[in-house]
């Protein structure tokens, strides 16, 4: 019997610079989008929060983007603790793009069902949470 072996060929050199202006570009880019964007534009609120009163695990997660770009990372946390979760969600998984772009095989614990499922499991247990104590709820501006 034949088994099938994955080769993991590297990236090209373009590719290479690619994924090194990456982070730079995205934080470029949402830098200039919270100047001209969040100055001129307001954003909708949340509709189940204004139907029911109720947050949702998403609830704050723009005012906290936006207070995360301002590098106030105390207020993006106060918002929304789940949007510094999923940076740190997306920066294991940049690392791992990155050891793939020279070759290497990286496999991090993210790829898991277990991780996901624990995941749903903490953003469920925080949406009641953050209804039942206020010092989870975001912070209201007027």
């Amino acid at each position: 019997m034949s088994e099938v072996v994955k080769i993991i060929t590297p990236y090209k050199t373009y590719q290479k610079i690619l994924v090194f202006l990456l982070p730079f570009a995205s934080v470029g880019f949402a830098y200039l989008f919270s100047l001209f964007v969040f100055r001129y534009i307001t954003l909708p609120s949340c509709y189940l929060y204004e139907l029911t009163g109720i947050y949702c695990p998403g609830c704050g997660c723009t005012r906290s983007v936006f207070a995360l770009i301002h590098g106030d990372v105390l207020l993006s946390l106060r918002q929304n603790l789940l949007v510094i979760s999923s940076l740190i969600v997306l920066c294991i998984l940049y690392i791992e793009f990155v050891f793939r772009a020279f070759g290497k095989k990286l496999r991090t614990f993210i790829h898991s069902k277990y991780f996901w499922w624990t995941a749903f499991v903490i953003v469920m247990i925080y949406a009641v949470l953050r209804n039942i104590f206020p010092v989870l709820a975001p912070i209201e501006f007027a």
